[in-house]
């Protein structure tokens, strides 16, 4: 638990680097930079320096390997601190990645200063798992050289397909990482079961439909997975829900009336899912964000639209996001009450994240929603009026 702790802690880290990447990749090293990008390219520059030891447990913890690696986690942790303040032109989606970057980074370099390799090391490949809460949100066809170059040079084979496949979507290479999902989607080594318990659709859907708009790729993929005889039924009707919406939808659509459009595409979701857990309305629901974030990145100034536009984000993180310690449900829906309070949106963003944060912390021991979690919400509450 405590190992989890500290990964929930570093989960924005490489997100947001690759966060200040996007949309304006450096095509080559000695591309003029503004003095973010700047910051950002020192700190591509240490996470690839340092990632590469962590595939190997006894290099990793080497004494002789030791200082290069604890300064590679200095580097990346002064980094996030330049970042953290003078980061402020960052989108406002963002300011949970942005605020979380240096206490993350700074508890990584800490760990592996303490002697805790094996902690130290898991955080650091687990990086990869937290890339998607920026790189699955914006198109992008921008190639980034750096990542190509790092992966080109990176001995993968010690990782898996599916850790392989988070990988090159760290470093950029979507195209690569789209193809190395399908490959594991084709692996005859595995059973249809233990692939889909990878999680791969959803991670490859968020990137085919939000990154590279290609909904006639995701069709063939599926339909090709389908004709395997080993599918479970469960999944067989999971994926035809799926392909259907596909069909429908064709494309996540431009970006006007992205709020109404993102509104109608999350009901239909909830009502194609048949119970909580459901995922039947999955694409709806990735549909819905990625318009919502193509709206936000036109920098809208109505506040009332705003506060709805991060509801919508909200909701729809409660579906598609894999593991609660990695959703930004909690601060989407607070950024929605914190930019109207007083507003009906404000009000069900408020139910919604008082619903979550109790489900959150309910267990087999019952409900025990920590002190300082609950006077959160009551300052929440307070904002909108005591009401």
């Amino acid at each position: 638990m405590q190992t989890q702790h500290h990964l929930r802690a570093l989960a924005p880290y490489l997100v947001l680097l690759t966060l200040s990447l996007q949309g304006r990749a450096m095509a080559e090293d000695n591309t003029p930079q503004r003095p973010l990008q700047t910051t950002m390219h020192a700190f591509f520059l240490a996470l690839t320096g340092v990632f590469p030891w962590s595939l190997d447990a006894q290099q990793f913890q080497a004494p002789e390997h030791r200082p290069q690696i604890h300064a590679a986690l200095q580097s990346l942790a002064q980094h996030a601190e330049h970042l953290h303040t003078h980061g402020q032109g960052l989108p406002q989606s963002f300011g949970f990645l942005r605020r979380s970057l240096a206490k993350s980074a700074h508890d990584a370099a800490e760990r592996y200063a303490a002697g805790q390799y094996p902690q130290a090391r898991f955080l650091l490949q687990g990086l990869t798992e937290n890339c998607f809460a920026c790189h699955a949100r914006l198109p992008n066809l921008q190639p980034f050289a750096l990542g190509q170059r790092f992966l080109a040079e990176t001995n993968v084979a010690p990782l898996s397909i599916p850790q392989r496949f988070k990988l090159e979507v760290a470093t950029r290479q979507f195209d690569t990482a789209l193809t190395t999902c399908e490959a594991l989607l084709r692996a005859t080594d595995s059973s249809a079961a233990d692939i889909w318990l990878t999680g791969v659709f959803e991670d490859y859907l968020k990137i085919i439909i939000r990154v590279r708009n290609d909904f006639p790729r995701a069709l063939t993929a599926l339909t090709q997975f389908l004709e395997r005889p080993d599918v479970p039924a469960v999944l067989r009707d999971q994926l035809r829900s799926w392909m259907q919406a596909l069909t429908e939808l064709q494309s996540h659509g431009p970006v006007e009336q992205a709020l109404s459009r993102a509104r109608t595409l999350i009901e239909t979701g909830q009502h194609r899912n048949r119970f909580p857990a459901d995922h039947q309305g999955f694409v709806h629901f990735v549909v819905a964000s990625s318009l919502v974030h193509r709206w936000l990145a036109t920098q809208p100034t109505d506040t009332s639209a705003l506060a709805e536009a991060y509801y919508l984000l909200g909701i729809a993180e409660t579906y598609i996001s894999r593991t609660s310690w990695l959703s930004e449900t909690p601060f989407f829906l607070e950024t929605a009450i914190r930019l109207d309070p007083t507003s009906a949106v404000a009000a069900k963003a408020y139910d919604v994240l008082n619903m979550y944060l109790l489900t959150e912390f309910t267990g087999s021991h019952g409900t025990r929603v920590p002190s300082d979690v609950q006077e959160h919400l009551e300052t929440l509450r307070r904002l909108r009026g005591g009401s």
